[in-house]
């Protein structure tokens, strides 16, 4: 089957549906990745997005047991040379019922080949309020296996319904908040620019403004990641482009006021 979501280049053969290898645009690090929804399952629309989803799908059921063999080969194949293993691919990797079993299978599997790399969760953070979904991700992070990366795309109620296709920023950012209270989180923030949508000035101090208010309540963040279009959007938009180097670091810069940490995509893949 063609899963979506897969386009960038595999640095070697998939090893099967739930599981792929590939050099992250993020990090510019070797990624073993695991995709729970394969289906393109996923709450949010987002206009970037590379998945062609035309309706918004359920996810459907997880065989763990597969999960479990296809990350313990990935693992044999490519784990001396990974930076990390990344619940990311084709939709929101939190939402299938399964996810807490199979981070608790990621972080066993990482954990006996003795390897020294950080399971991260890449999350819309619609999720966090679950309270199975909240507990294994804080897990992940107290335990010091891991990462919880949750996105921040927008900094108002008209720019979250346009990037993302749905409503509730002052929702998604209590639920920030209210998990970051517990356990610091790392920001992962998509740049793009829209030809009918804000300046970077204005992106860069909504951000900026937004970062600012979390912290104010309470919310610890370890970092923000930037990142910007590395692929054409699944449903073809002439609007959307690349941020360049220049813009993206007049973000990190009114990012950097908040005092927090700020990254960029490595010179290469910018």
């Amino acid at each position: 089957m063609t899963v979506p979501g897969r386009g960038a280049a595999h640095l070697a053969p998939p090893p099967g549906l739930h599981v792929y290898v590939v050099r992250s645009r993020r990090t510019g690090e070797v990624s073993i990745g695991v995709d729970l929804t394969p289906n393109g399952a996923c709450p949010l629309a987002c206009d970037y997005c590379q998945v062609p989803r035309s309706e918004r799908t359920r996810p459907g059921p997880v065989d763990v047991a597969r999960v479990r063999r296809e990350l313990s080969a990935a693992l044999e194949e490519s784990g001396a040379i990974a930076g990390d293993v990344v619940f990311a691919g084709s939709g929101e990797p939190t939402w299938p019922s399964e996810f807490p079993d199979a981070l608790g299978i990621a972080r066993a599997l990482v954990r006996a080949r003795g390897l020294a790399i950080p399971v991260r969760v890449l999350t819309g953070g619609t999720t966090l309020g679950r309270p199975e979904v909240a507990s294994a991700l804080e897990t992940l992070v107290v335990s010091g296996d891991g990462e919880v990366w949750i996105k921040l795309d927008a900094w108002d109620e008209e720019t979250h319904r346009r990037f993302w296709g749905t409503r509730g920023q002052a929702e998604h950012e209590a639920r920030i908040t209210a998990f970051g209270a517990r356990v610091p989180v790392v920001l992962q923030v998509m740049l793009v620019h829209r030809a009918d949508a804000v300046t970077v000035e204005q992106t860069a101090r909504g951000l900026a403004e937004t970062v600012g208010r979390l912290l104010a309540s309470g919310g610890r963040i370890d970092r923000v990641v930037l990142s910007t279009l590395f692929r054409v959007p699944g449903v073809e938009r002439a609007d959307l482009s690349a941020y360049g180097r220049e813009d993206l670091e007049r973000v990190r810069a009114a990012l950097r006021a908040s005092k927090v940490a700020v990254a960029v995509p490595p010179p290469a893949l910018a």
